[in-house]
């Protein structure tokens, strides 16, 4: 019963170096001096809630095979799941992936999965259902939050289009005339959860204009001109990206600042969507990031903040919430950040560099987290990033990675998913 109770007792605990001290405590010592390290594994294996600022070193390894194509194994580690749901030969000699951590792969109600905007996939069995029209291939393309079947794409010379993928119905919405580009995002921007407003940036020779379009009424709503801020080249130089938020009522700028000859990342800046006034400075450094809904209902911005930590600002006052700080979560271009789980508010997922795990954190400040597995790979290119991005309920993440294949084309698509009991 001893051992019982130390084992319950140790798991409970909120601070990892109070177990000598639970172990002393139960005239345990000599067995206690043996399991400690035991213990201690134990613990850094198959936590799922744990506390904030907690220096946990996860080591860097291939726990599993990769698995064949659409052959499920279990994650030993964390009792996950996880599919493989793209093949070199089975599609077209080529390995696609999904686009980005911050574009929703599933549509609304979790049936169909797209990558990129060129292959339709069902999302249960992950068998391919059909190619998209060569048409969509390379443009951007956004699920409605409302029909599982609508896709809307743009294109970078205005035209908006709807897609129905079960009929290939397709219909133009509208063009956004008189600019040399325009661009949802680029890259990164998203619409509101009504399917209602989008926020585009247009470029104007060197000048940036902000464009507000409502859905509804099929045309611009707010514009807003930005002198000398898109730059000379396709590719805007002053400005990483736009996005409104699920909400519709703010949009975010993450600007950049000029040194000497080049770019580097700048101020986060919330705007009001319907009159496209200043708000606040989030922060005074953008990197990846994402827009959401906290535990407590509020919209805020979410990103990695300086080397380790993740902080969430709200967007109504611009006051920031630290969220949690983990070496984990060390800088670099191959960590990402999700908060696509538009049906599960509160959460947002992560894929660290470090140590190449997929996670889930908490936005109450609570510091709880959950594992979900390890992405296994080398992360030696950008396609090579896992990019975890979670469906809209956060019941499956879907990432990618090469398994530790540095053939630096070999990049696949995974699902993790809870285990059925």
């Amino acid at each position: 019963m001893k051992v019982y109770k130390l084992i319950n007792k140790i798991f409970s605990l909120y601070n990892i170096h109070k177990i000598k001290n639970v172990i002393w405590k139960y005239n345990f010592s000599r067995m206690g001096r043996f399991l400690l390290p035991v213990f201690f594994n134990i613990i850094l294996l198959n936590a799922q809630d744990l506390p904030k600022n907690m220096k946990l070193h996860f080591a860097k390894q291939t726990v599993i095979k990769n698995p064949k194509y659409l052959q499920p194994v279990i994650d030993p580690i964390y009792k996950t799941k996880i599919t493989r749901i793209t093949d070199f030969k089975t599609f077209d000699n080529s390995y696609p992936r999904h686009r980005y951590s911050k574009n929703q792969p599933f549509n609304c109600n979790s049936t169909l999965i797209k990558l990129q905007t060129k292959w339709l996939i069902d999302a249960k069995t992950y068998k391919i259902i059909k190619k998209f029209p060569k048409s969509i291939h390379f443009n951007t393309s956004i699920w409605s939050h409302k029909n599982p079947n609508i896709l809307y794409i743009f294109r970078d010379d205005g035209i908006i289009l709807k897609y129905n993928v079960k009929n290939d119905h397709l219909q133009k919405i509208c063009k956004i005339k008189g600019y040399d580009r325009v661009a949802l995002g680029p890259n990164e921007g998203n619409i509101d959860t009504n399917d209602h407003y989008a926020a585009f940036a247009c470029k104007k020779g060197e000048d940036l204009d902000i464009i507000i379009f409502d859905f509804y009424k099929r045309k611009i709503i707010k514009k807003r001109r930005f002198a000398k801020k898109w730059g000379s080249s396709y590719n805007p130089s002053w400005f990483d990206w736009i996005s409104i938020s699920q909400s519709g009522k703010y949009v975010i700028i993450l600007w950049n600042k000029k040194i000497k000859d080049n770019f580097k990342s700048g101020d986060v800046k919330v705007y009001n969507t319907f009159d496209l006034s200043f708000r606040a400075t989030l922060y005074n450094y953008g990197n990846h990031g994402d827009i959401c809904y906290d535990s407590f209902n509020n919209e805020v911005y979410v990103q990695f903040a300086g080397k380790a930590k993740i902080n969430a600002y709200r967007l109504k006052d611009a006051k920031s919430i630290a969220i949690h700080q983990n070496p984990e979560f060390e800088i670099g271009a191959s960590r990402h950040l999700s908060c696509r789980n538009y049906r599960q508010k509160g959460w947002c997922y992560i894929s660290t560099q470090k140590n190449g795990l997929v996670l889930a954190v908490k936005l109450d400040g609570s510091g709880k987290i959950r594992y979900i597995t390890a992405h296994n790979s080398t992360q030696q290119n950008y396609l090579k990033t896992a990019s975890a991005v979670p469906n809209p309920d956060g019941s499956k993440i879907l990432f990618s990675s090469d398994w530790q294949n540095k053939n630096k084309e070999v990049v696949f698509d995974y699902i993790a998913e809870k285990c059925e009991k």
